[in-house]
C-alpha cells in the first residue's frame, strides 16, 4: 500500500536501477535530482501515479523507462528530453495520456517506443522525426490517433510499425516510404483508413504485412509484387476484397491468410512456395491442379464444399476444414480421404445429425453448438488428439458420449453431462478427491484423466464470463497429512457451461512415494463452483506428455 517514498532529497548518485513494479497505490515519486546515474526506471503497473517529477530530467544516463499500466498518468514533464541516452520507452496502457512532450525528440538514441492502448493519445509530436535510430514503434489500439506526423519519414531505421486497431487513423503520410528498412507493417483493424498507402510498394525489405479487417480494401494493388522479401501476408477479414493481383511471384512468401474474405472467389496465384495457405470463409471452391506440386505447402485451410471431392489434389493437402452450413444433416463419407486433416471445425451446424469416419490424422475436432448431433461414425485413434469440443451437443447418444470420454485428448475435451461419467472410476462431490494408487511398485511417472462438472448458483446463461481457467494441484497424502505437492498447473477452457463435463489429461512426472494422491481443483470465478470432480489413472503411457507442436496454428 505504498503511496510515496521519502520526503527530502536523498543522495542517489549510485542508484542505477529503480523498480517499483505494480505499486498500485503509489501516487508520486520523490525528488530524483541526485539520481544522475539512474539507468532503469520501472514503474509498470503504478496505476495511481499521476505525474513524474520534473527532476527526472537529471537522470541523463537513463536507458530504459517503463510506465506500462500507469493509467492515471496525464502528461510527462518536458525535462524528459534531457534523458538523451534513452533507448527503450514503454508507455503502453497509459489510457489517460493525451500527448508526448516535444522534447521527446531529443532522445536521438531511442530504439523502441511503445504507446499501445494509449486511447487518449491524439497525435505524436513532429519532433519524433529526430529519433532517427528508432527501430520499433508500437501504437496498437491508439483509438484517438488520426494521423502520424510527416516527420516520421526521417526515421529511416524503422523496422517495425505496429498500428493494429487504430480505429480513427484516416491515412498515413507518404513520407513513411522513406523507411526503406521497414520489415514489419501491421495495419489490421484500421477501419477508418481510406486507402492502402502506395508507399508500401517501396518498402522492399518488408517481410510481414498485415492488412486484416481493412474495409477500404477491394483490390490488392499490384505493387505487392515489388515486395520480394515478403514472408507473411495477412488479409483476414477484408470483407470487400474481391481481386488479387496475378502474374506475380513472391518467392519467399510462407504464409497467406485470406480467412473470412467473404467475396473472394478466385484462387490466389501469387506464389508456389507458400507453407501456410488459409482460405476458410472465402468463396473459393476451385483449386488448380498445380497445387499438388507446391513443394513447401504444409497447412491448407478451406471451407467445406461438396465440390471438393472432385479435386483429389486438394484432399491430399487440406489440414483444416470448416463447415458452417446450418441446413446440412450429414457430411459425405469422402472426408476420410483428407489424409492430412488436422482440424475439423463445425460452426453452428444445427441440423447435423451424424459424423462419418474421419482421418486418423485429426487432432482437433470442434463441433460446438451442433444441437442435433446424435451419432459419431468415427473413432479417435490418434494418440496425439488435443481437443474434442462438443459444447451444447445435447443430443449425443450414449455410444457417442462413451467414445468421447474414452478418447485421448491431450489438451481438453468438453461434452454435455450432468455428472462425471461412470468411466471415471474415482468420483467425488465437490472440488477435491483422493486417489488410491493400485501399483505395488510405483512408477516414476503416471498419467491421469481429470474431470470436473460445474455447479452455478444463479441460473446464469452459459459463457457470460469469458474463458474459464481451472487450477489443479496434485499432492501426496501420508497418514492423513499432505506431505508434498507434485503438480500445480492450470488449464484454460473456452467458457463456463452448466451441465458439461470438462476433461484434461495430466502427467505426474516425479517419483511418487505414497500410494495416495490428492487432486484439488479451483476456478477463476466466484460465481461458479465445482459440483463434481473425477480422476482416472491411465495405464498406457503414450510418449512424453507435452504440448504437441504448435497446436494453435490449427
Amino acid at each position: 500500500k505504498l503511496e510515496k517514498l521519502w520526503e527530502e532529497i536523498q543522495p542517489l548518485r549510485n542508484l542505477k536501477r529503480m523498480d517499483l513494479f505494480s505499486s498500485k497505490n503509489l501516487k508520486e515519486l520523490p525528488d530524483l535530482s541526485s539520481a544522475t546515474n539512474l539507468e532503469v526506471l520501472n514503474l509498470n503497473g503504478c496505476s495511481s501515479l499521476v505525474e513524474l517529477p520534473f527532476s527526472i530530467g537529471n537522470a541523463t544516463k537513463l536507458l530504459k523507462l517503463e510506465l506500462s499500466g500507469c493509467s492515471s498518468l496525464l502528461e510527462l514533464p518536458s525535462s524528459i528530453g534531457n534523458a538523451i541516452n534513452l533507448q527503450t520507452i514503454d508507455f503502453s496502457h497509459c489510457e489517460n495520456l493525451v500527448e508526448l512532450p516535444s522534447s521527446i525528440g531529443n532522445a536521438t538514441n531511442l530504439k523502441e517506443l511503445d504507446l499501445s492502448c494509449c486511447s487518449s493519445l491524439k497525435e505524436l509530436p513532429s519532433s519524433i522525426g529526430n529519433c532517427t535510430n528508432l527501430k520499433k514503434l508500437h501504437l496498437i489500439c491508439c483509438s484517438s490517433l488520426k494521423e502520424l506526423p510527416s516527420s516520421i519519414g526521417n526515421c529511416t531505421n524503422l523496422k517495425e510499425l505496429h498500428l493494429t486497431c487504430c480505429s480513427s487513423l484516416i491515412k498515413l503520410p507518404s513520407s513513411i516510404g522513406n523507411a526503406i528498412n521497414l520489415e514489419k507493417l501491421i495495419l489490421a483493424g484500421c477501419e477508418s483508413l481510406v486507402e492502402l498507402p502506395s508507399f508500401i510498394g517501396k518498402a522492399t525489405n518488408l517481410k510481414i504485412l498485415n492488412l486484416g479487417y481493412l474495409s477500404c480494401l477491394v483490390e490488392l494493388p499490384s505493387f505487392i509484387g515489388n515486395l520480394h522479401k515478403l514472408s507473411e501476408l495477412r488479409l483476414r477479414g477484408c470483407k470487400k476484397l474481391q481481386v488479387l493481383p496475378t502474374n506475380i511471384n513472391l518467392e519467399f512468401l510462407n504464409e497467406l491468410d485470406l480467412t473470412d474474405c467473404i467475396l473472394l472467389k478466385t484462387f490466389p496465384v501469387i506464389s508456389t512456395n507458400i507453407k501456410r495457405l488459409h482460405l476458410r470463409g472465402t468463396q473459393i471452391e476451385e483449386v488448380p491442379s498445380s497445387l499438388r506440386s507446391w513443394p513447401r505447402l504444409e497447412d491448407l485451410q478451406m471451407l467445406y464444399s461438396e465440390n471438393l471431392s472432385e479435386f483429389s489434389h486438394v484432399l491430399e493437402r487440406i489440414t483444416v476444414l470448416e463447415l458452417s452450413d446450418i441446413n446440412i444433416r450429414e457430411m459425405t463419407p469422402w472426408l476420410n480421404r483428407i489424409t492430412r486433416l488436422r482440424r475439423l471445425k463445425l460452426s453452428g451446424c444445427g441440423k447435423l445429425v451424424s459424423l462419418p469416419q474421419l482421418s486418423d490424422s485429426l487432432i482437433i475436432l470442434d463441433a460446438e453448438n451442433c444441437g442435433s448431433l446424435e451419432r459419431l461414425g468415427c473413432s479417435f485413434n490418434n494418440p496425439n488428439i488435443k481437443c474434442l469440443d462438443f459444447t451444447n451437443c445435447l443430443k449425443l447418444d450414449k455410444e457417442a458420449r462413451d467414445l468421447i470420454i474414452q478418447a485421448t485428448a491431450r489438451h481438453y475435451s468438453i461434452l454435455p453431462s450432468r455428472e462425471v461419467h461412470e468411466y471415471i472410476t474415482n468420483r467425488a462431490i465437490g472440488s477435491s478427491l483422493t486417489v488410491k494408487l493400485n501399483q505395488r511398485a510405483l512408477p516414476t511417472s503416471m498419467r491421469f484423466k481429470a474431470c470436473i462438472v460445474l455447479a452455478d448458483n444463479g441460473g446464469r446463461e452459459a459463457g457470460n464470463e469469458g474463458r474459464m481457467e481451472v487450477y489443479m494441484t496434485i499432492m501426496e497424502r501420508q497418514n492423513d497429512f499432505i506431505t508434498s505437492t507434485y503438480v500445480s498447473l492450470n488449464h484454460i477452457f473456452p467458457e463456463f457451461l452448466r451441465e458439461h463435463m470438462y476433461t484434461v489429461e495430466v502427467l505426474v512426472d516425479v517419483e511418487v512415494t505414497s500410494d495416495e494422491l490428492v487432486f484439488d481443483f479451483q476456478l477463476n470465478s466466484e460465481k461458479w463452483e465445482i459440483g463434481e470432480c473425477g480422476v482416472l489413472e491411465l495405464k498406457n503411457h503414450v510418449q512424453t506428455f507435452s504440448e504437441i507442436d504448435s497446436w494453435d496454428n490449427y
